[in-house]
C-alpha cells in the first residue's frame, strides 16, 4: 500500500477470547472480515484499549497483529496499539510489528516513567522519545492523547512540537473539547487528528473539525457509525445532530457514558453487544475486567432494539 490513508472511519476492534480467555484468531479474522465489508471503514487499529492490549503479552499482540494483517489482506491500514516500556524495548518491539507487515503504530503513554511526571517542565524528554521510535522503528505512528487512562496529556507547544516529525502522521485524541480544541489549533493542518471520545463530546469534535474518528464503542452497531461518518463527510450538521441524537447518543450512553468512569465494564458491554448482534462467539474478557451482569444484558439488548440494530 504505497500510501497510508487514515481519513475517515478507523475501526478499534476488539479481541474475541475463548471462555479460557485464550485468543480466538478464527473469530478475530472473521471480525474483521465484517468490519471491512463497509467500504467508509479506512483502517483498521489493533491491540488498542478496545482491544483489551494493554492486558495481552508482547508475543500475543503481536499474534493478534498478523491475525488482523491477514485478514486485512492490503485492503486497508493495519495500526496496531502499542504500551511504551523503555524505548529500546519499545524500539524492538515496534521493529517486530513492522516486519509482521503493520502499517502504523499507535503509541499509547508511557505509564510510570519521566513522560509522565515530567514533561511539564522537560518538552524535550517527550519529543525525544519519539524522534528515537522514529528514527528506530520506520513505521508511522498516532499519537494517543488519553489523560483518563493514562495520566498523561501531551500540552499544545509539545503536540505542536511532535508534528514537525514526519512519521508521526497523526493524534488520537480521546480528551475533553477544551484540549481537543487546542491540540486542533497546535497541529494547524499539518497532521491528522482522530475524535476519539465515547461520550457526546465526540459529535463537537467532529463538528469542530477531524480528519475522522477511531473510537471503540464504534465496535457497536458499525452502519450507525458509518452513516455518521458519512453525514460528517458531507457537512451535513443538522443531519449529524440528529441522527448523533437518535442513534448514536443511545448508545453511549449505554456503552460508555462518562470518558472512562464507568461503573461496569465498558468492553465487556461492547463485547456481549457483539455477541448479540452474532459477531463474535464469546463475550469473554480478561480479568480483572468484571464480565457483564443480566442487568447489563438486558439494558444492552433493549438498546440494540431502541437503534435498530435488533
Amino acid at each position: 500500500m504505497s500510501v497510508l490513508d487514515l481519513t475517515g472511519l478507523v475501526t478499534a476492534v476488539v479481541t474475541p477470547f475463548r471462555e479460557d480467555e485464550s485468543i480466538d484468531h478464527d473469530a478475530l479474522g472473521e471480525y474483521v472480515e465484517y468490519v471491512l465489508s463497509f467500504d467508509r471503514v479506512k483502517g483498521i487499529l489493533a491491540s488498542g484499549y478496545s482491544g483489551e492490549g494493554p492486558g495481552m503479552s508482547r508475543s500475543e499482540t503481536l499474534d493478534v497483529a498478523r491475525t488482523v494483517i491477514a485478514a486485512a489482506a492490503g485492503r486497508v491500514p493495519v495500526l496496531v496499539g502499542v504500551s511504551p516500556t523503555s524505548t529500546t524495548e519499545t524500539i524492538d518491539f515496534g521493529r517486530r510489528l513492522r516486519d509482521a507487515g503493520a502499517s502504523a503504530l499507535q503509541i499509547n503513554s508511557p505509564f510510570y516513567s519521566l513522560l509522565r511526571r515530567g514533561f511539564l517542565y522537560e518538552d524535550d524528554v517527550a519529543v525525544r522519545f519519539f524522534d528515537d521510535l522514529a528514527e528506530g522503528i520506520g513505521l508511522p505512528m498516532t499519537v494517543f492523547q488519553y489523560p483518563t487512562a493514562s495520566g498523561l496529556t501531551y500540552p499544545p507547544r509539545v503536540v505542536s512540537r511532535l508534528s514537525e516529525n514526519p512519521l508521526v502522521i497523526g493524534f488520537k485524541e480521546a480528551v475533553g473539547m477544551e484540549t481537543y480544541e487546542a491540540d486542533f489549533q497546535a497541529i494547524a493542518g499539518r497532521k491528522k487528528i482522530y475524535a476519539d471520545n465515547n461520550t457526546y463530546t465526540l459529535i463537537s469534535m467532529l463538528l469542530y473539525g477531524s480528519d475522522g474518528s477511531m473510537v471503540g464503542v464504534g465496535n457497536v452497531g458499525l452502519p450507525h457509525w458509518v452513516e455518521l461518518n458519512r453525514l460528517v463527510e458531507e457537512g451535513d450538521t443538522a443531519g449529524v445532530v440528529a441522527f448523533a441524537n437518535e442513534k448514536i447518543v443511545p448508545i453511549i450512553n449505554t456503552f460508555s457514558r462518562d470518558l472512562g468512569q464507568t461503573r461496569f465494564s465498558f468492553i465487556a458491554r461492547v463485547k456481549e453487544a457483539l455477541v448479540q448482534l452474532g459477531r463474535i462467539p464469546n463475550g469473554t474478557v480478561r480479568r480483572p475486567e468484571p464480565p457483564v451482569s443480566d442487568e447489563d444484558r438486558r439494558e444492552i439488548r433493549q438498546t440494540l432494539e431502541s437503534v435498530g440494530l435488533l
